[in-house]
């Protein structure tokens, strides 16, 4: 089974389909979790709050690489100055001021990605940054995040000896913990993997590696395809999506959440608890273990429940008590799918198993008589991968409606559809076409001469209910 996704980051930037949606008044909430009876909930964008959807692809990207490696640089040696400075400090006072100048150095270094990061998404909505250099600098804040939890976490080792020592009124250990709470939200799986593909890596299946949970782990080869990834926008927030090697990755940062406090603040790690519970009633039930981390100073309290299909790790803002920041880690096989969308040519037939917007897409095409056709896919004109021998690919889930083509030399089949199948989902059955569309009585052919012949390409389209998007300049 070959990869595919929906956001891109390469080396030259390939042209992809992007959709603007219309300026609008912002709403006092851009999102929200929806919960689900078979599945975890995920934390997803209004509609009407979008200010970009698109699908893209990372690759080796030789600039980019340099840039990611030399921000891990410069603060692998900040940290080496600074303990070799910690060494040779004999009073416990100057070993004090030290520390306080260190831990002042993490939390700006927290506000100025806070403020990069929701410079980026305007750029990126404005068209002040390419989709190149959009992605770029996701990565390149990835990267910066786990340098400030390293710093954060060099202060409290720091902190060993020195008796008592405190920071901003709490031990240091527990400043630290907060901080890379608050550094949570600026990460995130897509990132990780983003930052992989624009370094050449990829991520391989560990040899008969268990499913579910424990499948979620990789190891590190070298990548030969792109990486696709789903990009999301709001004003000032991002949702990622990919499917890579199995696994279906998420990662929604929405700080505008954190000023909308409809929700109520929240009183303490048991009330947090309660609207984790509230918010991923499934997850929630399906769980073998939760941790947390943060508390009251961290202003966020952060949640990971590790669940039958994967894991979660959801951020509650604690004065607004929403969901504000997001991680999902999947395991695709275990994913219930609804009733299968089909259309079929005389020669290929295309099924499309749908989950919820943004969620996963499963894909498996194959000949007249049955058997797995390796062909070329692409969602709203948009290539997002191929089947590959045994016809099957699974990708990301538009927000809305989709047109799903698969082509092969033999011809091609079409599939459109609204992604939107509700969370009540159930594990999809064999059906015919018509289930969800009714097969188009549209064909055509084409003509392609390959060596001095031709093929007669035939076209055939399943159709459910379509809406026009305006796609985005450039």
């Amino acid at each position: 089974m070959r990869r595919a996704l929906a956001l891109v980051l390469v080396c030259c930037l390939l042209s992809g389909t992007a959709f603007a949606v219309a300026d609008g008044a912002a709403s006092p909430s851009v999102a929200g979790v929806t919960p689900s009876s078979n599945t975890t909930g995920s934390l997803t964008v209004n509609p009407d709050a979008l200010e970009t959807a698109s699908y893209r692809r990372a690759t080796l990207d030789v600039s980019a690489t340099l840039t990611l490696a030399t921000r891990s640089l410069d603060g692998r040696f900040e940290q080496r100055v600074l303990d070799e400075r910690a060494n040779e400090l004999d009073a416990a006072s100057a070993r004090r001021t030290q520390l306080d100048r260190s831990a002042a150095r993490v939390e700006t270094g927290i506000a100025r990605l806070r403020a990069r990061q929701a410079a980026a998404v305007r750029g990126y909505n404005n068209g002040t940054l390419t989709d190149r250099e959009f992605v770029v600098e996701l990565a390149y804040i990835d990267t910066a995040a786990g340098r400030l939890g390293t710093a954060a976490d060099r202060v409290a080792d720091r902190a060993d000896s020195l008796a008592g020592a405190q920071i901003d009124g709490q031990p240091v250990d527990n400043w630290a913990q907060n901080r890379q709470v608050q550094l949570g939200a600026l990460e995130g799986p897509v990132r990780e993997r983003i930052a992989s593909a624009l370094r050449g890596e990829n991520t391989i299946r560990i040899e008969n590696a268990p499913v579910g949970i424990d499948g979620v782990n990789a190891t590190r080869a070298t990548r030969l395809e792109p990486l696709q990834v789903y990009v999301e926008t709001t004003d000032v927030g991002v949702v990622l999506a990919t499917v890579d090697d199995g696994t279906y990755l998420r990662e929604a940062s929405l700080p505008g959440e954190r000023n909308n406090t409809t929700a109520g603040e929240l009183t303490g790690i048991q009330d947090a608890l309660d609207r984790v519970q509230a918010s991923y009633p499934w997850a929630w039930n399906h769980s073998s273990s939760t941790t947390s981390t943060g508390d009251r100073r961290a202003g966020i309290y952060a949640f990971t429940l590790y669940h039958d299909q994967g894991v979660l790790t959801t951020y509650l803002n604690r004065t607004s008590g929403r969901v504000f920041a997001e991680d999902q880690r999947i395991d695709v096989s275990s994913v219930p799918t609804a009733s299968p969308v089909r259309n079929r040519t005389d020669d290929l037939r295309l099924q499309v198993n749908r989950t919820y917007p943004t969620g996963p897409l499963e894909l498996s095409l194959s000949t007249a008589d049955g058997e797995p056709a390796d062909g070329r896919i692409a969602i709203d004109n948009q290539s997002v991968g191929a089947t590959g021998d045994d016809g099957r690919l699974w990708t990301v889930a538009p927000h809305g409606n989709l047109s799903v083509t698969a082509r092969t030399g033999e011809g091609a089949v079409t599939v459109t559809t609204n992604a939107t199948v509700g969370r009540d989902i159930a594990v999809g059955t064999d059906s015919t076409i018509g289930t969800d569309a009714t097969a188009g009585s549209d064909t055509s052919a084409e003509t392609n001469a390959t060596g001095g012949n031709s093929t007669t390409e035939r076209t055939a389209t399943a159709a459910v209910a379509s809406t026009a998007v305006r796609p985005a300049e450039g």
